[in-house]
């Protein structure tokens, strides 16, 4: 419902979020999703896939609705090593940060001789639908308000559920876009005078720390108000799903505080290797900092059989490290070069690592 308002919304509250719909396959995704079309009095439409679309194809899907979802489909394809082969690239994320206040997603310049150039605002909203989760940088994961299926609760009950959900007809139920939209005034109202107060509550909760987070949940939470003026939620439903929100946000935080999944496999691999009888800290102050060769790194783990990402995304990642803080790169008088030369002719000790600030309640 908020989609649908997407641009009133930023017209006083200067943002509306992006929502990641993720769950394994078969979790229901498609079959909500297409639901959700219907209710706007479109059929037998998802979305679309970025990562099969050119950068003006995509531009021009992103222009061509105002005031309703862009979604985007299946475009988590980005894999390193392991059984599914080399790197593959995926969509950049970061192409959406300007969408989240309105802006345009790409400029272009006109055929004018002149200087002139065309940045069309984005004026939907954005609906990201994947079996894994967005991995991207911290801008783009603050923007994101995030909801997870699985199939823990699918009983035969819940598929003729499902079943009568797919076969409703579109005229049975988009009525549903024409009572928001007569209801628009009274919407906007009930989250200009709700979102300040729940944004508030949020950033009153102890476990979360960013406020566009707590804007972000703010923002649904008193949608979550305004729908009762279009459906009729019981006291019940209504709490539950407020409840849900303040979980998500809750969620959403702590996705934000942990390291990308690559850097988190890196330390992994690193502290088992490292204290395994394979020394990878060159620094001579190892308990105060730990300087990493990339290259040293990777050739140790293909010895002792890991699997580790490339160094073309540890180079992409580390850099966002949390667990220790990425510091610089620069050579570094090696120790462990220096027991090597106790043991045989070494030319020189000096090593170009990475280096990083050792968080010792983690180490």
């Amino acid at each position: 419902m908020g989609a649908l308002f997407a641009e009133q919304i930023r017209a006083t509250q200067k943002s509306f979020p992006f929502l990641e719909v993720v769950g394994e396959a078969g979790a229901g995704k498609s079959t909500l999703i297409e639901f959700m079309w219907k209710l706007c009095g479109r059929r037998d439409y998802e979305g679309f896939d970025p990562s099969k679309s050119s950068l003006a194809a995509r531009a021009r899907n992103f222009a061509q609705v105002s005031n309703l979802p862009v979604v985007l489909i299946e475009s988590d394809r980005e894999r390193v090593g392991g059984d599914k082969g080399p790197h593959v690239k995926g969509f950049d994320w970061d192409e959406l940060k300007t969408a989240f206040n309105g802006r345009s997603v790409r400029a272009r310049g006109m055929a004018t001789g002149g200087n002139e150039t065309y940045e069309p605002p984005f004026r939907g909203a954005i609906v990201i639908s994947q079996n894994n989760e967005v991995a991207a940088s911290d801008a783009i994961l603050q923007r994101i308000v995030h909801l997870t299926f699985d199939r823990k609760g699918q009983t035969p009950k819940t598929r003729e559920a499902a079943v009568q959900l797919e076969s409703l007809p579109v005229e049975e139920v988009s009525g549903f876009i024409l009572l928001a939209a007569q209801r628009e005034a009274e919407i906007l109202k009930t989250l200009a005078a709700r979102t300040p107060e729940h944004e508030a509550a949020l950033q009153a909760n102890p476990e979360i720390k960013s406020t566009r987070v707590a804007k972000n949940h703010a923002q649904l939470l008193a949608l979550s108000d305004a729908l009762r003026l279009v459906v009729p939620l019981t006291d019940d439903q209504h709490a539950a799903l407020q409840s849900q929100i303040v979980a998500m946000a809750v969620q959403r935080q702590q996705a934000i505080n942990s390291d990308h999944p690559l850097v988190q496999e890196f330390w992994e691999a690193f502290d088992y290797l490292d204290s395994g009888g394979a020394p990878l800290n060159h620094s001579r102050k190892p308990d105060d900092e730990i300087a990493v060769s990339l290259n040293h790194f990777i050739q140790v783990a293909r010895e002792r059989g890991q699997q580790v990402p490339s160094i073309g995304d540890l180079k992409k990642y580390l850099r966002t490290s949390r667990r220790h803080r990425f510091v610089d790169t620069r050579n570094v008088n090696s120790a462990i070069r220096a027991q090597l030369d106790e043991q045989r002719e070494v030319k020189s000790t000096a090593v170009w690592c990475w280096v990083f600030e050792r968080n010792k309640s983690k180490s």
